[in-house]
């Protein structure tokens, strides 16, 4: 498997930017960390080594990126800054990373968004609010309204990236008819620490409510909220991206040589 490093430096952000490329060919997918994580954090907990013979044989190319969930949502000081911080970080991903995918590595498909926990939240972020760059996700045991964690503060830059929030008033046919075209996947356990499953059960329901294609896949009580439930849903839905998911109009192949591909724009 060729392993790249990338430091480049962001000018939305200010300062350097790191994420690794795992692989060469196959579809895109752009990796979320958890809450305050680092891009380093899925190799070392072996999601990697899951997804290893995809990679390996070009059905997918990953693209472990970092996070700036300290400087906007973990931040100790509930302000404005929140959303502003997060909207630089999504024009970081959108406005250089990608780009230089594009550059470096010929990666001209939309991606596929995917992350465990709060990665979760911003795989459904980045599907749902820019369908130009990302037409599918994959969310394991995510949190979809921050509110409650950041102690009821609320204005319009957390309304504006809460899935919960902005979900239900999205009535742009134009905008709805985009994400209609795309997949997601919300999944989680039941066991311990898996507290924000009323939040991915209200997130499946009004993705349903609008035709956007959304497998909802709830694990039994065995399956807590930590990376051995995140391995093992992985290598659940990789092999099943391949052959082929239950779409509104047939079976729609996410990955592998024979996948749907969506040109970026």
């Amino acid at each position: 498997m060729q392993i790249n490093y990338h430091k480049i430096f962001s000018h939305n952000l200010g300062h350097d930017f790191e994420f690794k490329t795992y692989g060469v060919a196959g579809k895109p997918v752009i990796v979320f960390p958890t809450s305050c994580g680092r891009f380093y954090d899925y190799e070392d907990h072996g999601m990697i080594g899951a997804l290893a013979e995809y990679i390996e044989c070009g059905d997918i190319m990953v693209v472990a990126v970092d996070g700036r969930d300290h400087e906007s949502w973990y931040k100790p000081v509930r302000d404005e800054w929140i959303g502003i911080r997060h909207g630089h970080y999504e024009a970081c991903i959108n406005r250089e990373v990608i780009p230089f995918m594009r550059q470096n590595f010929n990666v001209t498909e939309k991606y596929m968004a995917t992350g465990n926990s709060f990665g979760a939240f911003h795989s459904a972020n980045f599907f749902l609010k820019h369908p130009d760059c990302f037409d599918s996700a994959l969310c394991l045991s995510g949190v979809y309204r921050m509110q409650g964690e950041l102690g009821g503060y609320f204005d319009h830059g957390i309304f504006f990236n809460e899935p919960l929030s902005y979900l239900p008033n999205l009535n742009h046919e134009s905008t709805l008819a985009r994400l209609r075209e795309g997949y997601i996947v919300i999944a989680h356990g039941l066991g311990a620490w898996e507290t924000f499953n009323d939040q991915a059960a209200e997130l499946a329901g009004l993705l349903g409510s609008k035709g956007v294609t959304c497998w909802y896949d709830r694990w039994g009580a065995e399956w807590p909220h930590d990376w051995n439930t995140w391995l093992a849903q992985v290598k659940k839905y990789l092999p099943m991206f391949k052959e082929g998911v239950a779409f509104h109009d047939g079976i729609l192949k996410l990955t592998g040589p024979n996948r749907r591909i969506n040109p970026l724009p």
